[in-house]
């Protein structure tokens, strides 16, 4: 709001702030915007709504043509036909009619369009003057590789940022970037202990978050304790990922760097029969802060400072830079709810300690 002289909004004097000229021109379409916004959520009785929702109705109405809207918001008609059916799944409401022609407005359209328009035409104005810094339109459709199945990506990727994931592969990664994550757009994979993925060229990667390690014991084998070391777990049997496994070298290589070798007498960590060998007493295993299976089963902090990072790949200056980047904020406020939800003592300490935890001192305050 105080950027450059032409276009700020502010301007400052001494220890005060007054309006530009461009800042006077600003209030109205401001007040515009939230009028039009909270009349459209009460009519639609929704908690939040999505500019680029808002967009796309506007300009499919303006058209009366998917295909001529698809062509002005450069993404493909697939795509924008797929993306109407989930904002009328949101909104609970039939937006348009198919005609000969084309498309008209349905009768729930026509009671919300004089308010959509009002909003666009607002939140247009006040765009105007970052108009040149925005980024451009994503890609119609990406290719997405995955260590993990996130709930919600897919959908949320689709509603928020215009992105239509072609094909989403779940692979498990051995020591280096699997042929599908070389081939993918984005990928998504935990980097552990001992065993981080190096970069491969061209390629960047920024971590999304950091989990402390916690260590999954049956219940009442902890003995109450909040935190235990690793070399308290020197007499315990393990249970790993297969041998080869990123996971399996990461449980040897930390423990032997407390001066052990872990018997790993179980390689069937992820599923059923991983939480029933830990939750019988026969082993323990390393894992996430939340990433722990529901059952008889306790996580308990490890006393080290060890982490897993959440990291997400891409093609450097591709045209998914800016969905990757997307998804990384993504993934870190999700895992912030999740911590709020389930642990909030330890999202507690770690927005307590920025310089050891920066992504959880840098969130929203709507994640909180």
């Amino acid at each position: 709001m105080a950027g450059a002289e032409e276009s700020a909004w502010l301007r400052q004097a001494g220890r005060q702030h007054h309006l530009t000229e461009r800042g006077r021109a600003m209030v109205g379409p401001a007040s515009q915007a939230v009028a039009a916004s909270q009349e459209i959520v009460r009519l639609l009785g929704v908690e939040s709504l999505s500019m680029r929702h808002v967009r796309v109705v506007t300009t499919i109405a303006a058209t009366g043509s998917i295909g001529t809207a698809a062509g002005q918001l450069q993404i493909p008609q697939p795509s924008l036909s797929a993306q109407l059916a989930r904002i009328e799944r949101r909104w609970q409401a039939t937006l348009f009619e198919r005609t000969r022609s084309g498309v008209e407005p349905a009768p729930r359209l026509v009671e919300l369009l004089p308010h959509l328009r009002l909003l666009d035409r607002a939140l247009s104005c006040l765009a105007a003057p970052a108009a040149a810094e925005e980024p451009s339109v994503p890609p119609g459709d990406l290719q997405l590789a995955s260590e993990f199945g996130f709930h919600g990506l897919i959908d949320a990727l689709r509603d928020d940022a215009q992105v239509d994931v072609r094909q989403h592969i779940i692979e498990i990664p051995g020591p280096d970037w699997t042929p599908t994550m070389l081939a993918a757009d984005i990928c998504l994979y935990a980097d552990l202990p001992f065993v981080s993925l190096a970069v491969p060229p061209g390629r960047e990667k920024a971590v999304a978050f950091e989990d402390p390690a916690h260590v999954l014991m049956p219940l009442g084998a902890d003995g109450g304790r909040t935190a235990v070391s690793l070399r308290e777990l020197a007499d315990y049997d393990w249970i790993s990922g297969p041998p080869g496994s990123r996971n399996h070298q990461s449980v040897l290589l930390l423990c032997r760097s407390m001066g052990f070798d872990p018997r790993i007498r179980f390689t069937a960590l992820n599923g059923p029969s991983g939480r029933r060998i830990i939750e019988d007493g026969s082993a323990v295993a390393l894992t996430g802060a939340t990433l722990v299976p529901s059952g008889a089963v306790r996580a308990v902090r490890l006393a080290e400072d060890v982490r897993v990072r959440m990291t997400v790949g891409w093609r450097r200056r591709s045209t998914a830079t800016a969905t990757a980047q997307w998804i990384v904020r993504w993934l870190r406020e999700g895992q912030i709810r999740r911590l709020a939800e389930l642990r909030p003592e330890l999202l507690a300490e770690m927005r307590a300690d920025p310089v050891g935890w920066p992504a959880f001192a840098e969130a929203r305050s709507d994640c909180q």
